[in-house]
């Protein structure tokens, strides 16, 4: 994508994409943002100006971060870094061509796979982007919590260590799947706000586990009753996770309830009591331990350059020959028909009448498939994936099969 691209709308109006690098572009886009997500944001003037200093901080000092917006005849009315639209723009298409700017942007540059949180999830699976890992909110009391023998590696972070928490981070993120490493705007996030601790598990002088938390208070009448809010827990080793839930142990005295946002499956095993306090049974005895949720979303925007980035992987010593048939509802160009050879699990790709099954698949199950968060086997009972050949199926589960479903905890 170039620094500018232009584009006519119904043949009279003339719609603009560029960055944004103006104070007052800024400003205007703030007042949308807010007028767009109003019960995240009040409109006070202070609370668009304080917006208004992150963005452009954010796009002048972290080059990760850049903001684009839709113009039309000169005036703003969306922008791309959080989607948003104008309250007088709505349903005039404004998001759709702001995300179409948003993949253009990405296949300029041979990136062929991209990531968003949805405002409305239906709204983002049409446009072809898959689900992703949920994530589950547990709520449990603090003695659920392990307790270990020792808690004696534990100690406080500033913003002079944010270095080895950066570290401790980037470690545990290059080893999981689906992690994205930590910006220097997420870093600066963590230690500006007030509200924050930071308690990291520190032994021979390497961070290899941290937690981020808050109070809440739960009553208006009673200041000793509070929860604890985890914001982020990373470890990378059993004994920092110990070390961590033992300190959360230690904060029955003050602590009603610990609220642990975590994409784990199977925490559970983890904790003592899981229950969150609702008493709620689901039928026949199951009790209420977390609440899930959908979030985070995935979408190939160029299927061929994605499996091309692939060829040096792996595919789980699978010998097959298929032809795979995409549908993109919203790019053409990704409508795609490919003969893919895989030779002991390395892929070829090849010119050919002749392949052993064929399987068509909507772009944003795709996307959710080579990433793991789901498997073929259930999108075929599900029928949101076609095999030609139903004995093949056992094949593609293990070609497609991922080993560690993604993990991602980055918030943008």
């Amino acid at each position: 994508m170039n620094d500018m691209s232009y584009f006519e709308n119904g043949g009279e109006t003339m719609r603009v994409v560029e960055r944004l690098v103006k104070e007052q572009d800024f400003l205007t886009f703030a007042s949308i943002v807010v007028g767009a997500y109003p019960g995240r944001m009040n409109g006070a003037q202070t609370t668009k100006e304080q917006l208004k200093n992150l963005f452009m901080e954010n796009q002048n000092h972290d080059e990760s971060l850049n903001y684009f917006g839709l113009w039309e005849d000169d005036k703003l009315i969306g922008g791309v870094g959080l989607v948003a639209v104008d309250l007088l723009h709505k349903k005039e298409k404004v998001a759709k061509e702001l995300i179409h700017q948003f993949f253009n942007f990405f296949l300029a540059r041979d990136i062929h796979f991209v990531a968003l949180y949805p405002f409305r999830p239906d709204f983002y699976k049409r446009m072809g982007f898959g689900y992703g890992p949920r994530m589950y909110q547990y709520l449990v009391e603090p003695l659920s919590f392990p307790k270990g023998p020792t808690k004696k590696h534990l100690k406080y972070l500033t913003v002079r260590d944010q270095l080895q928490l950066t570290d401790c981070y980037n470690r545990v993120a290059s080893q999981k799947h689906g992690m994205f490493l930590k910006t220097k705007s997420e870093l600066s996030f963590i230690f500006k706000n007030d509200e924050n601790y930071v308690i990291a598990m520190e032994k021979d002088d390497t961070v290899q586990g941290y937690i981020v938390f808050s109070f809440e208070k739960q009553s208006d009448s009673n200041f000793m009753l509070n929860n604890l809010v985890i914001k982020e827990w990373v470890y990378e080793t059993p004994q920092a996770l110990l070390e961590l839930s033992t300190f959360l142990n230690s904060q029955a005295d003050q602590v009603n309830r610990i609220e642990w946002n975590t994409q784990e499956d199977n925490v559970h095993f983890f904790l003592g009591d899981v229950r969150n306090g609702t008493n709620h049974l689901i039928p026949s005895v199951y009790h209420e331990n977390a609440v899930s949720g959908v979030g985070l979303m995935y979408r190939i925007i160029n299927v061929k350059g994605f499996f091309k980035e692939l060829t040096t992987h792996h595919f789980n010593g699978v010998t097959l020959t298929f032809k795979l048939t995409v549908m993109d509802s919203l790019l053409a160009e990704n409508n795609q028909q490919l003969i893919i050879e895989v030779v002991e699990g390395a892929i070829n790709f090849i010119e050919s009448s002749h392949y052993d099954v064929e399987i068509i698949v909507d772009v944003a199950e795709l996307s959710s498939l080579v990433m793991g968060v789901i498997t073929v086997q259930e999108l075929y009972m599900l029928q949101q994936i076609k095999i030609s050949h139903e004995q093949y199926l056992q094949a593609l589960q293990q070609f497609f099969f991922v080993f560690e479903k993604p993990k991602c905890t980055t918030p943008f």
